[in-house]
């Protein structure tokens, strides 16, 4: 396994659910963060840094807290600070909001990552950059350039170094249901997230967190 680190973003607004933090959500007994931070500490991470705008998530345990430089500025920003923190060669990323993030799925991009700079899932002809591997250095000198130019698009950056895609159908031989890219953005997600952790509390489903 490579030299690895973990970035949580944790800095949205929460607009569509009332300005809730999302990092804070109750899921099945845990809070999305907890859940994140549950499945990416299977990863033989030498650091874990979470970006955020405020200290309400400072007593997080072994996780170093930063903060965005340029709140609701985008996500783009909040990736560069993450990546300029970490020390690792690479880094895995993830939202708060995601709950049911599967290690085997971050396992899988990494095997692929070799030769690439970034590694990232695309579901729905989206891209996934929430769910993916960036190569430290060369993605945080892409993204630095990218900003200069006034680009704040996640994606502007990938022009300048070494993608590799990961189709649907790759990621549904470690995760069927493409759950790890499931996040909470609506009132009728948080409801969804709820249910599901329920069946899996009552042994009706394979999520492991």
């Amino acid at each position: 396994m490579p030299d690895l680190g973990g970035l949580i973003l944790a800095g949205g607004k929460g607009t569509r659910l009332g300005g809730v933090n999302k990092a804070l959500l109750d899921i099945g007994g845990c809070t999305t963060l907890e859940r994140v931070l549950r499945a990416l500490r299977c990863l033989p991470l030498r650091d874990l840094t979470l970006v955020t705008n405020d200290d309400v998530l400072a007593s997080v345990p072994g996780v170093r807290l930063i903060f965005d430089p340029q709140p609701h500025a985008g996500v783009l920003p909040a990736l560069l600070a993450g990546l300029e923190a970490s020390a690792a060669e690479l880094c895995v990323t993830a939202a708060c909001d995601m709950p049911f993030l599967s290690p085997a799925v971050y396992e899988s991009l990494l095997a692929q990552a070799n030769g690439y700079d970034v590694v990232i899932p695309e579901v729905g002809g989206q891209h996934e950059p929430m769910c993916a591997v960036y190569r430290r250095a060369v993605c945080a000198r892409a993204v630095r350039a990218a900003l200069a130019r006034g680009e704040q698009r996640m994606v502007s950056f990938f022009g300048s170094v070494r993608v590799r895609t990961v189709g649907e159908a790759a990621l549904r031989r470690v995760d069927p249901e493409l759950l790890t890219c499931f996040n909470i953005n609506t009132a009728d997600d948080l409801a969804r997230a709820r249910a599901l952790a329920a069946q899996a509390a009552r042994g009706h489903s394979s999520l492991m967190f």
